[in-house]
C-alpha cells in the first residue's frame, strides 16, 4: 500500500491525537495514584487496615516504577 501525502498527513494527525489522549490519561492516572497514596497515609474516620504490613503504603510508588513513570512530562 502506497501512502499519498494526504493520507500520510491524516495518519500523522491521528497519531498525534492518540499521543495526546495517552498523555492525558497517564497524567490523570498519576494524579489519582498520588491522591490514593495520600489517602492511604492519612488515618480516616473509622478506617482500620485489615491487611497490615508496609507494602500497601508503597503501592503507588511500586506501580509508578513498574510503569516506568517519570513525572517529567506533566
Amino acid at each position: 500500500m502506497e501512502l499519498t501525502p494526504l493520507s500520510q498527513t491524516h495518519i500523522d494527525r491521528r497519531l498525534q491525537d492518540i499521543d495526546r489522549q495517552i498523555s492525558t490519561a497517564l497524567r490523570d492516572i498519576r494524579k489519582n495514584l498520588q491522591e490514593l497514596e495520600k489517602a492511604s497515609n492519612q488515618p480516616g474516620e473509622g478506617a482500620t487496615s485489615t491487611r497490615g504490613g508496609t507494602g500497601d503504603k508503597d503501592f503507588a510508588a511500586t506501580l509508578r516504577n513498574a510503569m516506568g513513570g517519570n513525572d517529567s512530562d506533566g
